[in-house]
């Protein structure tokens, strides 16, 4: 289970880690575990060598130790071409080796430890217990404390050295120095390699890892602005796919962007609501949205899943104190809140994926409740509307129909590529604004009605998450200032 989540961690920087990178990885493992156990039955009794199961676990060892070695090549080499074979292709050379090695174990200490075959039932069950619960402690632990406080590298090679404490002490002991030598220099070197550091014109202020995903904070600097001395571009990143920017030389005064452009839109529209209001941001980013409410006075709560996100956004996005954040799932918070709002926005994204379970026609008629009279909620979404890519977008729209909302969807730029699509949800009359999608142009005759029973968001989002995958895999690729970047730590 700790070569699984550290496998899977490894890959979701460069792929993210939406559907088809976990099924990906899943079915590795599950795949390596089971071709393991296979070939460990075979030679349990084809090998009358007494040191065959301490070389097995030398070798899963060693294989643990070079995951993030092996990880970072194979990204490189095969990460730019087709997403769905990468992703396979990279899931399997990272993972199979490890697992393979590990399935292969039990069924040798089974065949090691049995005296007769009346035993042999009684061994393979305790082997098979004691593994679940290392793997059950293994996840729990990994999950939540190793890799968000260590990252992913030092953990892997510790992992390795632990697993071939045991094994390399009985292969001393019985005088296979040249093995052990071998092992013992792959430490070395992993250790060693560990710690070198990369050179780029990218700032790295900040770069986490966790369960939800890697959390990096990057200071571009202004190339076309030299002139301007200390000027930067920060962007927050989740799995390197952009979240939040914060333009540090930008003149708004003059029409100049800090943020994304849809932050602007929602202020526009807002601009006239009264010192009063009180709003929601389920989702909180960098904090943009929040900061432009709290300019105009309004009371802002914020429901955030990621503490570290909250952490960021307070440490280097200069979000105002004045923020409420409430750790907690979004749907959970829709459940359980009883306040009511003005103003509402839904800002969630898990890498390039919005929540299933938030969009759905049940979800959305909570919202509705907590939703003052002429209140009004909006959505940021990816940029596609039309064709097979935009289903899920469309399917969205249709839903906050369902739930009984006038809505509205906005384009923040012509280019589907390069733009947010902005929903605007109300039970209200919704004001008009030139760049609102023509309700006579959308087809919305294969969208779906979003359900708690079939929550298919992901499913439907499938085309456009990969689209936004390939896009931010080749700015990276392409950028030779952001190709020297780790893909983690």
């Amino acid at each position: 289970m700790a070569a699984e989540l550290l496998g899977a961690k490894m890959l979701a920087p460069y792929f993210g880690s939406s559907l088809y990178v976990w099924a990906s990885v899943l079915a590795i493992t599950l795949g390596g575990l089971a071709v393991g156990y296979y070939a460990g039955g075979i030679l349990s009794y084809k090998s009358k060598n007494p040191l065959t199961l301490f070389y097995v676990l030398l070798a899963a060892a060693a294989f643990t130790i070079l995951m993030p070695f092996s990880s970072k090549m194979i990204l490189w080499l095969v990460g730019s071409h087709s997403l769905i074979p990468s992703v396979i292709i990279s899931a399997s050379c990272i993972l199979f080796p490890p697992v393979f090695m590990m399935g292969m174990v039990s069924p040798l200490i089974i065949r090691a430890i049995t005296v007769d075959v009346e035993q042999s039932g009684k061994a393979a069950g305790a082997i098979y217990a004691i593994s679940t619960v290392g793997g059950i402690l293994a996840t729990f632990s990994f999950g939540f404390y190793i890799i968000p406080n260590l990252g992913l590298t030092l953990p892997a090679i510790c992992t390795g050295i632990v697993l071939g404490i045991i094994p390399l002490f009985v292969i001393v002991k019985q005088k296979q120095i040249a093995k052990a030598a071998g092992f013992f220099l792959l430490c070395v070197w992993a250790i060693s390699t560990s710690s070198v550091s990369f050179s780029s014109s990218i700032k790295r202020v900040y770069v986490a890892e966790g369960l939800l995903g890697q959390i990096a904070v990057l200071d571009y600097p202004h190339y076309n602005k030299d002139t301007v001395q200390n000027g930067y571009s920060r962007w927050l990143f989740v799995n390197r796919v952009s979240q939040t920017m914060y333009d540090s030389l930008a003149d708004e005064t003059s029409g100049e962007e800090k943020y994304f452009t849809y932050v602007y839109r929602i202020s526009d529209y807002v601009d006239s609501f009264p010192k009063t209001t009180k709003s929601l941001l389920i989702g909180l980013g960098g904090g943009s949205v929040a900061k432009k409410l709290i300019e105009k006075g309004f009371e802002v709560d914020v429901c955030e899943l990621d503490q570290r996100i909250a952490d960021v956004a307070k440490n280097y996005f200069y979000l105002s104190p004045k923020v409420n954040i409430k750790v907690d799932d979004g749907r959970h918070f829709i459940r359980t809140c009883e306040k009511k709002y003005d103003i509402i926005v839904l800002d969630m994204f898990k890498g390039e994926d919005p929540p299933n379970h938030v969009f759905t026609e049940e979800s959305l008629t909570a919202l509705k409740g907590m939703l003052n009279p002429n209140g009004i909620i909006f959505v940021n979404s990816l940029g596609y509307f039309e064709g097979s890519i935009g289903k899920s977008m469309r399917s969205v729209y249709k839903t906050f129909q369902a739930a009984g909302f006038n809505v509205k969807a906005l384009t923040t730029d012509p280019n589907p590529d390069q733009r947010n699509i902005l929903f605007y949800a109300s039970t209200g009359e919704i004001k008009s604004h030139p760049d609102f999608i023509d309700e006579k142009t959308m087809d919305l005759k294969d969208a779906v009605v979003l359900k708690d029973e079939y929550p298919v968001l992901d499913i439907l989002n499938a085309e456009a998450a990969q689209r936004w995958r390939v896009m931010a895999i080749q700015s990276f690729n392409v950028d030779p200032n952001q190709r020297v970047l780790p893909i983690f730590e």
